[in-house]
């Protein structure tokens, strides 16, 4: 069963970047990405990744106060 990863992070070329290589592996599925802190939580809660990888200086919200809304 593939890991199923949520990419956030507030650049674009980033998000590409971490997208073709984890696309590599047939056992990671990239279920979606988000480009700050409150789309990280609005797509979390649709998608239900197993694994979210989250950039720690995304504005509005960052990567910490995202993780504990």
């Amino acid at each position: 069963m593939p890991v199923r990863i949520l990419i956030a992070d507030d650049h674009a070329v980033v998000r590409s970047g971490l997208r073709a290589l984890l696309g590599i592996d047939p056992e990671i599925v990239i279920v979606g990405e988000a480009g700050d802190g409150t789309e990280t939580l609005r797509l979390a809660e649709t998608l239900h990744p197993d694994l979210v990888l989250l950039d720690i200086t995304m504005p509005p919200a960052n990567g910490i106060e995202t993780r504990s809304a």
